[in-house]
């Protein structure tokens, strides 16, 4: 079978690999489609520790699945199925989910559990499509600290792939949502989506924000934004200095973006304007139920999130384009 093996930066190859011997209590898998996650394109060009993806192994965990075979003692899965494996279970440990197998042919599965190892993918959803569930699930993460509910308000800071799964998320929910970015190419498609949106450079942020959701007051007396809920998914300083510019009393940010600086945080607001900043809670299988709903419900057309489709042999020159973040928003393998 063909890997892509990552031997460490700008340095990925498609290699022949022995053919899997199904275990008996695992299960294989033929991927159809894997997606391009912005932690491969780190690794790419940076270097992959800081995500686990180390040197000589296997590595993508975006991917939408068919079983080709089932071990004898596994009896809840049938050649055939189309299966999202979950990352973290793949190898039956979480430092491999970012290696996963998600850029080859095929994948053992070990150990396999339906509901556990992999869940069956809705039949009404394509195969393409199916490709954008992890990283929905990571943006359904984004939202977890949050009661959401009906009529609530939200902004959203970063329209990549998870800035915009997490902003569909809360608007499924019933949020009126803005989502913010600097790439214009990328607001363009949040807005087929029904967001609001706001370039932060070439636009004010705060009268941006308040003439879509509606404005309110701090407790300082300066203009705030009438948003409940704030997701960070662009992982900068200037994120953060917008939502204290901007909250209102008792507004939440969760962050689900990876920082890799230090950010400086100015308490003073935390304080008196009752903001608080929180993490992600949830889990791949506490995000699932809801993930799949969306996908099911076909409130919206999430192809649309899928901007460039590559053959395999052309893993290389996705990466390269996936680099490209004013071309680009989600990059998918075909098999």
């Amino acid at each position: 079978m063909k890997a892509a093996i990552y031997n460490g930066i700008k340095n990925v190859e498609i290699k022949e690999l022995p053919d899997i011997q199904c275990g008996d209590n695992n299960v294989v898998i033929k991927n159809l489609y894997a997606g391009i996650c912005g932690s491969d394109v780190g690794a790419y060009n940076h270097g992959g520790d800081a995500v686990f993806i180390f040197p000589g192994l296997e590595f993508g965990h975006e991917m939408v699945s068919e079983v080709v075979e089932v071990g004898k003692n596994v009896k809840d899965i049938q050649v055939g199925q189309r299966v999202f494996p979950i990352p973290s279970h793949i190898k039956k440990d979480m430092l491999r989910a970012s290696t996963a197998g998600g850029f080859s042919e095929y994948v053992e599965i070990e150990d396999f559990e339906l509901g556990k190892s992999a869940v069956l993918v809705p039949e009404n959803v394509s195969d393409k499509v199916a490709a954008l569930i992890e990283p929905f699930l990571i943006g359904v993460n984004a939202i977890s600290p949050f009661k959401v509910e009906k009529g609530k308000k939200a902004v959203v800071y970063g329209a990549g792939p998870i800035g915009l799964t997490a902003a569909i998320a809360l608007k499924y929910l019933g949020c009126e949502v803005v989502i913010c970015d600097v790439i214009n190419s990328r607001l363009e498609i949040a807005k087929g989506f029904g967001l609001h949106t706001c370039n932060t450079i070439e636009e004010n942020y705060v009268e941006k924000c308040q003439a879509a959701i509606g404005g309110s007051m701090t407790v300082f007396g300066q203009p705030a934004i009438d948003a409940d809920f704030y997701v960070d998914a662009a992982g900068n300083q200037a994120v953060m200095d917008l939502f204290f510019q901007g909250a209102k009393f008792g507004a939440e940010c969760s962050s689900i973006a990876v920082h890799h600086r230090p950010v400086t945080l100015n308490l003073v607001p935390v304080t008196y304007n009752g903001l608080k900043v929180v993490g992600p809670v949830g889990s791949y299988h506490t995000n699932l139920p809801l993930t799949l709903e969306i996908f099911s419900s076909e409130q919206f057309d999430l192809e649309k999130m899928i901007t460039h489709e590559y053959s395999h042999d052309q893993l290389i020159e996705a990466l390269e384009q996936a680099t490209r973040a004013d071309e680009a928003l989600k990059v998918v393998i075909k098999y």
